[in-house]
């Protein structure tokens, strides 16, 4: 019978393949779509770099959150990879210039892969059984002395949630995003 983190770590990947399944053939139109105005997304700043809005600003979210594009929900992914990855492995905070965003739909796979596999799901190999068990660390702050495994469920969640948000726009385009109704 499998441990905890074995399941843990085998429902990350079936996760991580049906989310590379679903990316296949994002177009940078559906990337970058807005289905409601004044939504959340990436957008370039004055010098060209890539940003995320609504991320790194502190407080409470808007009420109502805005309605995310596919490109945010990318990029919020792989932030919480690597974040979270630097912060449970390496003992160390990030901000969000230490992440790259990207404008199309080929960067942006390629940067979520990234996050995924060095950021997260490498290194989650490396944990000893009583690591899972172990306080999270203080870059974990207020959640300091949570064990580990509870950060670990916590960016499974982020990332089956938003990558099923991310299907759902991917379906919502194929019938009203191309101009449909």
């Amino acid at each position: 019978m499998p441990s905890a983190p074995e399941s843990i770590t085998a429902l990350f990947d079936q996760a991580w393949q049906r989310t590379r399944d679903r990316l296949s053939g994002l177009t940078d139109d559906e990337y970058l779509w807005e289905p409601v105005p004044d939504g959340w997304t990436l957008r370039p700043d004055a010098s060209g770099r890539w940003l995320i809005d609504g991320e790194g600003g502190g407080g409470p979210a808007p009420d109502p959150v805005p309605v995310p594009t596919i490109a945010w929900r990318m990029g919020h992914i792989g932030l919480t990879f690597v974040d979270f990855g630097e912060r449970l492995f390496n003992g160390r905070n990030i901000t969000l210039d230490d992440v790259e965003f990207h404008g199309t739909a080929d960067g942006g796979v390629a940067f979520l892969e990234d996050a995924y596999h060095r950021f997260w799901r490498q290194p989650l190999d490396g944990l000893g059984a009583d690591d899972w068990w172990r306080p999270a660390g203080p870059a974990f702050f207020a959640y300091a002395e949570s064990p580990a495994i509870n950060v670990v469920l916590h960016v499974l969640d982020e990332f089956i949630h938003h990558t099923a948000e991310v299907g759902v726009l991917r379906d919502l385009w194929g019938r009203v995003g191309r101009g449909g109704s």
